[in-house]
């Protein structure tokens, strides 16, 4: 795949030798102007402008956020061709005069198997006739160390231009003022087919009333076109289909004016709805927005807080029983006809008992996992107008659940708040969308003036313990002056915290993806608050904005301590990343053998015996800091016997154990708690997972017990709370849990 360093890669490097090497074949060519918007194909996932390469350049270089990036492990290997180029930019006279007012755009397309590519367009203007010495763009192309071909494509030549040193290609030509570039050969041929039938873009009447709330004036616009963005993002959320599928069905296209400060981005314009739909937005395009209030209660650490409000909920009540259809429904019901069965089937009255009380906020929270997560835990935060009445109408709703199914009541005290069971499967789903669909047979408590839902209690018993301390967003002053620079009522409200994300994204990772989060844990983890809001303007049409907070500081200031206890996050990879560390091979037989940190270092990173060219005994590793990090016992150069990692401190416990039969795992892995506490064992056998399982809180207190077979989870898995309670049991058959 394509990555983000490829499009920096084009613009910095690609950009300036193809616009060189091109205008030779066009000296003082006669040509007409062609609008470059008519390049752009229609499969566009999303389009960036700006009208001034010079300026966007310049703007994007002196920014501490971009320079940050560039640092960044994913970014590392093009931070030398940028700080070069930028000089040549500056610097070169003939440079100048190419990109100096020059307007550009660059889509995203999408490819098959799950890939993507880019397509760059550049408007020359009077560039595209100027001449160039040979010889200077030979000396252009030879310093950056590529080699150039041309191939004809419908009468028009392509320019080839292949990196010597990696061997990759990417391809250029212009077309009377137009330069087009891609890595992706049949994104120029797509480009040049466009424009055969021109102005797709400006007959679109939908794309141009969200272009018509941008500013000429903005340096940089951005433009998303939702028919493709959701399966965009699809290569990314694999797990999220059901909301994809409906961000496609409702949203059309969205535009925004960028504004890029130092330490800080705005997206600012207009998202409109497809005509043809509803939804719930379509009916939020049509209400007042009420007040956010539950920050008030939602704990300081939250990692995503989703916000929807109303002037007043009934009238949005009444305008979904009007007009609103469950288009996902084998019958395409009515939402008054669901509305009537589930009150017939309980004899409960849904407007009086849980409707009517409902006040002007309705949130979802996701805080940071624990060890007790699961990716389906999350918060929802329904604010009343009457929590007597609330508590009132629940109470009568749950005793009928109880009552009309086999559901049992398992209501549990915790710290004198009273966490009651909300047992009916697809309540939240049914009426308050997809959004919810995973807040299934939840349990709720009230707190203040809001009830309280989520499917784990020991959630909840979180929410209660920050709310007892007062450790939530409200006291959080650095928190409320970032949401300061949004409206207090907006329709929809998006908050996200950059470290709690990362604790999110690094838990509930495949495997395989860990490791890359991990490298970019400082770059993601810079991005500290992040917000975004939609207000209605009219039916179907919102104005919206999007805001980025970059904090260099930011990984000293928030500890990922989530992670570091999460009970099935596990240590077993520092084992593999010892065993990696590579001894000289002409190191002494039958003699210690020391490996440094560097060459001029006299700090040693691992030491032991080597015996016949292999390891052999028991082998130390060591810390930058000097402390010991683990031993690992060898014979004839296999792991074999005990092994520990410690934890980087000057009296270092154990992190984890493990037992090595000729190099394999085999036996009780363990790990421990800072405190001493047994964290986790698992059995091995054969360097697999395979046996009993048990994880624990650092009270000491058991977590989730359950069995693996060969690497897999098999049979059934409990989940206990902090208290010592049972609230969840899975069952699971060759590595796939089964429906209950």
């Amino acid at each position: 795949m394509k990555t983000t360093k490829k499009i920096v890669l084009f613009i910095l490097i690609g950009l300036v030798v193809a616009i060189a090497t091109v205008a030779t074949y066009y000296y003082f060519k006669k040509s007409p102007t062609r609008p470059i918007w008519n390049y752009i194909p229609q499969d566009a996932v999303y389009i960036i402008e700006t009208d001034n390469l010079t300026d966007g350049w310049n703007t994007l270089a002196e920014s501490k956020m971009w320079r940050h990036l560039i640092s960044d492990p994913l970014f590392e290997d093009i931070n030398e061709s940028a700080i070069s180029l930028d000089s040549l930019i500056r610097d070169d006279e003939t440079m100048d005069m190419l990109f100096i007012d020059r307007p550009l755009l660059i889509s995203c397309h999408l490819l098959p198997e799950n890939d993507f590519d880019f397509l760059f367009l550049v408007d020359l203007k009077e560039a595209g006739k100027f001449a160039f010495i040979k010889s200077y763009i030979k000396g252009i192309v030879d310093y950056y160390g590529y080699d150039m071909e041309t191939e004809k494509y419908d009468g028009f030549d392509m320019l080839i231009l292949t990196d010597q040193e990696t061997g990759e290609v990417f391809y250029v030509s212009i077309i009377d003022n137009v330069f087009m570039a891609s890595y992706n050969k049949g994104l120029i041929e797509k480009s040049y087919n466009s424009s055969l039938t021109p102005d797709y873009w400006k007959n679109n009447t939908a794309f141009q009333k969200v272009v018509s709330e941008t500013s000429s004036s903005s340096l940089f616009r951005f433009y998303a076109n939702f028919d493709y963005m959701a399966e965009y993002i699809g290569y990314y959320l694999s797990d999220q289909d059901e909301l994809l599928d409906e961000l496609k069905r409702i949203f059309n296209y969205s535009a925004f004016d960028i504004d890029f400060q130092n330490e800080e981005m705005t997206f600012k314009g207009a998202t409109i709805l497809k005509d043809s739909v509803s939804s719930y937005l379509h009916m939020l395009s049509e209400i007042e927005p009420g007040e956010m209030q539950a920050y008030r209660l939602i704990p300081d650490y939250m990692a995503l807080y989703v916000s929807i409000t109303f002037d007043d909920y009934m009238e949005f009540y009444e305008k979904l029983k009007q007009e609103f259809t469950f288009n996902d429904s084998a019958n395409a019901e009515s939402y008054s006809k669901t509305i009537e069965k589930v009150e017939k089937m309980f004899k409960i009255s849904l407007e009086q008992d849980f409707f009517s009380w409902i006040g002007s906020e309705i949130a979802m929270v996701k805080l940071p996992p624990t060890s007790n997560s699961k990716e389906n835990d999350m918060l929802a935060y329904i604010h009343t107008n009457d929590i007597e009445l609330a508590e009132t109408g629940l109470g009568k709703i749950v005793k009928q659940i109880t009552k009309k199914t086999p559901i049992k009541n398992k209501e549990k005290e915790y710290k004198e708040i009273t966490i009651h069971y909300f047992g009916l499967s697809g309540f939240f789903r049914m009426f308050f969308g997809k959004l919810f669909a995973r807040l299934d047979k939840p349990y709720f408590i009230y707190l203040d003036d809001f009830v309280v839902f989520s499917n784990n209690p020991s959630t909840l018993m979180d929410v209660i313990d920050a709310w007892e301390k007062g450790k939530v967003l409200q006291n959080d002053e650095e928190y409320m002056r970032f949401m300061g620079n949004f409206e207090e009522e907006a329709n929809v409200s998006i908050f996200l915290k950059g470290p709690k994300i990362y604790s999110h994204l690094y838990h509930f990772a495949q495997k395989g993806q860990k490791n890359g989060i991990q490298k970019s844990r400082e770059l993601i983890v810079s991005f500290q608050n992040i917000g975004f809001q939609l207000i209605s303007d009219e039916k179907g049409k919102f104005s919206n904005m999007l805001m980025v907070q970059h904090n260099l500081d930011a990984l000293f200031e928030h500890e990922l301590e989530l992670i570091e206890n999460s009970a099935e996050e596990l240590f077993i990879d520092e084992f593999d990343s010892l065993l990696v560390i590579e001894y000289p091979e002409d190191a002494e037989d039958g003699k210690t053998c020391r490996i440094y940190w560097d060459d001029d270092s006299t700090d040693i990173k691992a030491e032991g015996r080597i015996r016949d060219g292999e390891q052999d005994g028991m082998w130390r590793y060591y810390y930058e800091s000097g402390n010991i990090r683990g031993t690992i016992v060898f014979e004839e150069g296999k792991a074999d016997g005990k092994a520990i990692v410690y934890y980087d401190e000057e009296e270092g416990g154990s992190m984890a154990q493990l037992e090595y039969d000729e190099g394999e795992r085999d036996g009780y892995y363990r790990e421990y708690y800072k405190n001493g506490e047994r964290k986790c064992q698992i059995e091995f056998n054969k360097d697999v997972m395979d046996g009993k399982a048990e994880f624990y809180y650092d009270s000491g207190l058991l977590k989730i017990e359950g069995q693996y077979k060969e690497g897999v989870k098999k049979g059934k898995w409990k989940h206990y709370t902090e208290t010592g309670d049972l609230f969840d049991k899975e069952k699971w058959r060759k590595g796939k849990k089964k429906d209950r």
